[in-house]
Protein backbone atom coordinates (compact mmCIF):
# COMPACT_ATOMS: atom_id res chain seq x y z
CA UNK A 1 0.00 0.00 0.00
CA UNK A 2 1.32 3.68 -0.68
CA UNK A 3 0.68 6.29 1.40
CA UNK A 4 -0.12 10.22 -0.41
CA UNK A 5 -2.00 13.22 0.30
CA UNK A 6 -5.45 14.05 -1.40
CA UNK A 7 -8.21 16.30 -1.60
CA UNK A 8 -11.60 14.78 -0.77
CA UNK A 9 -15.13 16.41 -2.16
CA UNK A 10 -18.62 15.23 -1.39
CA UNK A 11 -21.91 16.22 -2.80
CA UNK A 12 -24.43 15.09 -0.80
CA UNK A 13 -28.44 15.64 -1.85
CA UNK A 14 -28.85 17.21 1.63
CA UNK A 15 -33.06 17.04 1.36
CA UNK A 16 -33.39 13.22 -0.25
CA UNK A 17 -35.23 12.21 3.06
CA UNK A 18 -37.70 14.83 2.88
CA UNK A 19 -38.73 13.60 -1.72
CA UNK A 20 -38.17 10.04 -0.80
CA UNK A 21 -41.13 10.61 2.25
CA UNK A 22 -43.52 12.80 0.41
CA UNK A 23 -43.29 11.78 -2.95
CA UNK A 24 -44.53 7.56 -4.70
CA UNK A 25 -41.63 5.12 -5.29
CA UNK A 26 -41.55 5.41 -8.79
CA UNK A 27 -41.16 9.48 -8.76
CA UNK A 28 -39.06 9.60 -6.03
CA UNK A 29 -36.87 6.60 -8.00
CA UNK A 30 -37.45 9.02 -11.04
CA UNK A 31 -36.01 11.76 -8.84
CA UNK A 32 -32.85 9.97 -7.82
CA UNK A 33 -32.14 8.98 -11.20
CA UNK A 34 -31.92 12.99 -12.07
CA UNK A 35 -29.80 13.48 -9.26
CA UNK A 36 -27.20 10.58 -10.59
CA UNK A 37 -27.79 11.73 -14.25
CA UNK A 38 -27.01 15.49 -13.29
CA UNK A 39 -23.72 14.67 -11.60
CA UNK A 40 -22.98 12.74 -14.17
CA UNK A 41 -23.08 14.73 -16.63
CA UNK A 42 -21.01 17.08 -14.52
CA UNK A 43 -18.38 14.87 -14.09
CA UNK A 44 -18.40 14.71 -18.19
CA UNK A 45 -18.14 18.02 -18.76
CA UNK A 46 -15.63 19.24 -15.83
CA UNK A 47 -12.91 17.52 -15.31
CA UNK A 48 -11.59 17.91 -12.16
CA UNK A 49 -7.58 16.70 -12.56
CA UNK A 50 -5.80 13.37 -13.35
CA UNK A 51 -6.38 9.95 -12.10
CA UNK A 52 -9.91 11.09 -10.16
CA UNK A 53 -11.48 8.38 -7.86
CA UNK A 54 -14.87 8.39 -7.39
CA UNK A 55 -17.34 6.95 -4.97
CA UNK A 56 -20.94 6.69 -5.91
CA UNK A 57 -22.22 6.66 -2.33
CA UNK A 58 -26.53 6.64 -3.50
CA UNK A 59 -27.15 9.72 -1.51
CA UNK A 60 -24.29 11.30 -2.45
CA UNK A 61 -20.70 11.75 -5.14
CA UNK A 62 -17.10 10.83 -3.42
CA UNK A 63 -14.49 12.07 -5.45
CA UNK A 64 -10.53 11.91 -4.32
CA UNK A 65 -7.72 13.58 -5.86
CA UNK A 66 -4.25 13.39 -5.10
CA UNK A 67 -2.53 16.62 -4.37
CA UNK A 68 -1.13 18.38 -7.54
CA UNK A 69 -3.08 15.96 -9.67
CA UNK A 70 -5.99 18.49 -9.73
CA UNK A 71 -6.18 20.41 -12.46
CA UNK A 72 -8.85 22.64 -11.65
CA UNK A 73 -9.56 24.62 -7.93
CA UNK A 74 -11.48 21.86 -6.33
CA UNK A 75 -13.39 25.26 -4.43
CA UNK A 76 -14.10 26.63 -7.74
CA UNK A 77 -14.85 22.87 -9.12
CA UNK A 78 -17.06 22.30 -6.49
CA UNK A 79 -18.99 25.85 -6.22
CA UNK A 80 -19.58 25.13 -10.08
CA UNK A 81 -21.29 21.62 -9.77
CA UNK A 82 -23.56 22.54 -6.97
CA UNK A 83 -24.36 25.53 -9.33
CA UNK A 84 -25.76 22.98 -11.87
CA UNK A 85 -27.19 20.71 -9.34
CA UNK A 86 -29.03 23.28 -7.63
CA UNK A 87 -30.32 24.29 -11.25
CA UNK A 88 -31.82 20.73 -11.73
CA UNK A 89 -33.66 21.77 -7.78
CA UNK A 90 -31.19 19.64 -5.82
CA UNK A 91 -29.93 21.19 -2.72
CA UNK A 92 -26.81 19.58 -2.02
CA UNK A 93 -23.81 19.47 1.04
CA UNK A 94 -20.72 20.09 -0.80
CA UNK A 95 -16.94 19.80 1.25
CA UNK A 96 -13.65 19.74 0.81
CA UNK A 97 -11.17 18.44 2.47
CA UNK A 98 -7.66 16.82 2.72
CA UNK A 99 -5.19 14.65 4.40
CA UNK A 100 -3.49 11.27 4.14
CA UNK A 101 -4.80 8.50 1.72
CA UNK A 102 -4.08 4.56 1.65
CA UNK A 103 -4.25 3.18 -1.96
CA UNK A 104 -4.35 -0.33 -2.29
CA UNK A 105 -4.20 -2.58 -5.47
CA UNK A 106 -7.53 -4.07 -4.23
CA UNK A 107 -9.68 -0.54 -4.41
CA UNK A 108 -12.63 -1.39 -6.85
CA UNK A 109 -12.86 -4.78 -6.87
CA UNK A 110 -14.78 -7.22 -5.09
CA UNK A 111 -13.58 -10.00 -2.79
CA UNK A 112 -15.31 -13.22 -2.48
CA UNK A 113 -18.09 -14.78 -0.87
CA UNK A 114 -17.15 -14.71 3.34
CA UNK A 115 -19.87 -16.74 4.67
CA UNK A 116 -23.22 -14.99 2.92
CA UNK A 117 -21.33 -11.47 2.67
CA UNK A 118 -20.22 -10.04 -0.29
CA UNK A 119 -17.39 -7.24 0.60
CA UNK A 120 -16.42 -4.18 -2.11
CA UNK A 121 -13.91 -2.70 -1.36
CA UNK A 122 -14.27 1.22 -2.22
CA UNK A 123 -11.13 3.01 -0.49
CA UNK A 124 -8.20 2.18 1.41
CA UNK A 125 -8.00 3.93 5.02
CA UNK A 126 -8.85 7.75 4.08
CA UNK A 127 -8.47 10.52 5.86
CA UNK A 128 -10.58 13.07 3.18
CA UNK A 129 -13.04 10.61 3.23
CA UNK A 130 -14.05 10.41 6.81
CA UNK A 131 -13.65 14.16 7.28
CA UNK A 132 -16.22 14.56 4.32
CA UNK A 133 -18.77 12.25 5.81
CA UNK A 134 -18.23 13.99 9.78
CA UNK A 135 -19.06 17.96 7.85
CA UNK A 136 -21.76 16.39 5.69
CA UNK A 137 -22.99 14.78 8.70
CA UNK A 138 -23.06 18.04 10.48
CA UNK A 139 -24.33 20.12 7.95
CA UNK A 140 -27.79 17.69 8.41
CA UNK A 141 -30.43 18.05 11.04
CA UNK A 142 -29.45 16.54 14.34
CA UNK A 143 -31.19 15.21 17.56
CA UNK A 144 -32.97 17.47 20.07
CA UNK A 145 -30.59 19.09 21.46
CA UNK A 146 -29.28 20.59 17.87
CA UNK A 147 -32.35 20.13 15.99
CA UNK A 148 -30.61 21.94 13.02
CA UNK A 149 -27.59 21.59 11.32
CA UNK A 150 -25.31 23.62 9.33
CA UNK A 151 -27.91 23.09 5.97
CA UNK A 152 -27.57 23.27 2.75
CA UNK A 153 -23.70 25.06 1.19
CA UNK A 154 -20.24 24.67 0.84
CA UNK A 155 -17.87 24.13 3.70
CA UNK A 156 -14.05 23.44 3.46
CA UNK A 157 -11.76 22.07 5.77
CA UNK A 158 -9.25 24.10 6.93
CA UNK A 159 -6.56 21.13 5.94
CA UNK A 160 -7.68 21.52 2.39
CA UNK A 161 -7.08 25.75 2.92
CA UNK A 162 -3.89 25.27 3.71
CA UNK A 163 -3.00 22.75 1.54
CA UNK A 164 -3.96 24.97 -1.21
CA UNK A 165 -2.40 28.31 0.06
CA UNK A 166 -5.30 29.98 0.52
CA UNK A 167 -6.23 33.04 3.10
CA UNK A 168 -9.64 34.15 3.51
CA UNK A 169 -9.80 38.20 3.02
CA UNK A 170 -12.76 38.41 5.91
CA UNK A 171 -12.50 35.52 9.14
CA UNK A 172 -15.09 33.08 8.76
CA UNK A 173 -17.06 31.35 11.45
CA UNK A 174 -15.17 28.26 11.95
CA UNK A 175 -17.78 25.25 12.26
CA UNK A 176 -16.47 22.16 14.22
CA UNK A 177 -17.00 18.21 14.11
CA UNK A 178 -15.37 15.51 15.35
CA UNK A 179 -12.39 17.68 16.30
CA UNK A 180 -11.73 19.37 12.83
CA UNK A 181 -12.41 22.57 11.57
CA UNK A 182 -14.33 23.70 8.58
CA UNK A 183 -15.59 27.63 6.96
CA UNK A 184 -18.54 28.00 5.24
CA UNK A 185 -17.64 29.52 1.68
CA UNK A 186 -21.05 28.99 -0.10
CA UNK A 187 -24.88 28.74 0.38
Amino acid sequence: MDDENAFGLLLSWVDLEQEEYTREAAEFAARWREFRDAWREALSIFALGKDVRALDLGHALYLEVAEGDHTEDPIAWLKLVRARLLEKGFATVGVLTYGGRWLDDQVGSELPEMNGVFVAVASGPSEPLRRALWAATAAHRDDADAPEGWGAGLYVDTEAIEALGRKFKNAPTPLTVAGATYFRVGA
